[in-house]
């Protein structure tokens, strides 16, 4: 069942903190320009990293990427759900301020219940970027996130999942790992 209020909240602008594979993580609308914005501005994070897109939806990501064909797709399907985050060819429709100067847009499709009932509530994507600020350690609890953010974000309650460590970034194209 869609959450309207969150939906609002989203497409307004909003930027929430949520719960992900191993810490709480930032996200707004990824179309939102000024959700960006004020993701970059909370965290004092260059403009020149890009965002990570998730979805409990393959169908939801196809608009900022380009088309894979099915082999492709497969191969890439057998790492989610989960703790995989790939780095793909961005579509032309895929807004420059979430390709951070690259061709690319990251994509994963999580496991962790509390980020699936968050997006199945909205259904579309969210940006998920670590909710701390930028170069300082992850952000593991509810409480530390209200510490942090105040009244600027709206938290979403929820478990972490049992990551001790970012998702895995991996290059689609050439299979090189960018993050372990």
């Amino acid at each position: 069942m869609a959450n309207q209020r969150l939906i609002r909240y989203l497409k307004k602008g909003g930027v929430i903190a949520y719960p992900t594979e191993s810490c709480f993580g930032l996200g707004c609308d990824p179309k939102n320009k000024r959700a960006i914005e004020k993701i970059l501005y909370l965290k004092k994070r260059p403009r020149s990293k890009g965002f990570i897109l998730i979805s409990s939806k393959i169908d939801f990501l196809k608009i900022y990427m380009q088309d894979f064909s099915t082999t492709e797709k497969k191969e890439m399907m057998a790492k989610w759900p989960g703790p995989h985050t790939w780095l793909v060819p961005a579509s032309d429709f895929c807004p420059p301020w979430l390709r951070g100067g690259s061709q690319n847009i990251a994509i994963r499709l999580p496991k962790v219940n509390s980020t699936l009932n968050l997006l199945n509530s909205i259904n579309f994507p969210i940006t998920s970027t670590s909710a701390n600020l930028s170069h300082k350690k992850s952000i593991k609890t509810l409480r530390a996130c209200k510490n942090l953010f105040k009244n600027e974000v709206k938290i979403i309650n929820g478990r972490i999942g049992a990551e001790k460590k970012p998702t895995t970034i991996q290059d689609f194209v050439s299979k090189k790992i960018i993050r372990k």
